[in-house]
């Protein structure tokens, strides 16, 4: 068994953004049942609102996986234009692999 050294030089920006966003919109998926059942208990609470925060509430369901995405992609950007950066300084990130038969 022999280890292989191997250094993470580079990431690509936009490869990285992709795959970001679609992780942080997963994610935003995830959580729009839980907002919206702290919604509507919130709402119960609230009778003399009249339905309007369950408008925000489902308004905001349909659109945080949208936002999630788009944040996810732009800050994956940019998170990896910042390593590409630091990695010239520092050569990068060491890991090790293991071949198996």
């Amino acid at each position: 068994m022999s280890l292989t050294r191997h250094r993470l030089k580079h990431v690509a920006p936009l490869r990285f953004g992709i795959i970001f966003g679609i992780v942080l919109g997963v994610a935003g998926l995830i959580m729009v049942p839980f907002m919206l059942a702290a919604g509507g208990f919130w709402a119960t609470k609230q009778p003399s609102l009249l339905g309007i925060p369950w408008l925000f509430f489902g308004a905001s369901a349909v659109f945080m996986p949208l936002i999630y995405v788009l944040a996810g992609f732009t800050f994956g950007v940019l998170l990896a234009m910042v390593y590409n950066f630091a990695a010239r300084w520092t050569g990068g990130i060491e890991y090790y692999t293991e071949e198996t038969e």
